[in-house]
């Protein structure tokens, strides 16, 4: 997954990139990255000793966007799912039968739980392998269109 943006700030070995959003980022509306404004800005690895009003390519591999999205969307639904099946028996333990408000509390518990475990465990997964990456510096009047 490569991009490209431009350096707006530079602190050490981390740049602040905008990048423009792309079209399909703006039709897909699954976040409300869709309904902002085109530019996404983002901190990087200076990888290129970029400066600012460079224009950057930007990359992240594709293993660690995966992870990230695992971590984000796969964990969290999961934890729902457990939560809805703990709910079911629990319900069923009481006598109650088969309680679906039951099931949502137990669902929407874990579904918490699991995004707080996400953030205590943030910083973990705050390191190199997750950020992406400022690879090089490309010189936008060279770009034959």
């Amino acid at each position: 997954m490569a991009e490209t943006g431009i350096v707006i700030n530079k602190d050490d070995d981390i740049v602040t990139v905008k990048l423009e959003r792309k079209e399909a980022c703006a039709k897909c509306r699954a976040c409300t990255a869709g309904l902002e404004t085109k530019e996404m800005i983002l901190k990087a690895e200076n990888k290129c000793n970029a400066k600012i009003g460079d224009t950057v390519i930007i990359s992240l591999e594709q293993s660690s966007f995966l992870k990230a999205v695992f971590i984000m969307y796969c964990i969290p639904l999961i934890s729902l799912l457990i939560g809805i099946g703990i709910g079911y028996l629990v319900s069923l333990q009481i006598g109650l039968g088969n309680n679906e408000i039951i099931q949502v509390i137990f669902g929407l518990i874990t579904l918490g739980l699991s995004y707080i475990i996400i953030r205590l465990n943030e910083n973990k997964w705050k390191n190199k392998k997750f950020r992406p990456i400022a690879e090089e510096i490309i010189d936008v009047n060279n770009i034959n269109m």
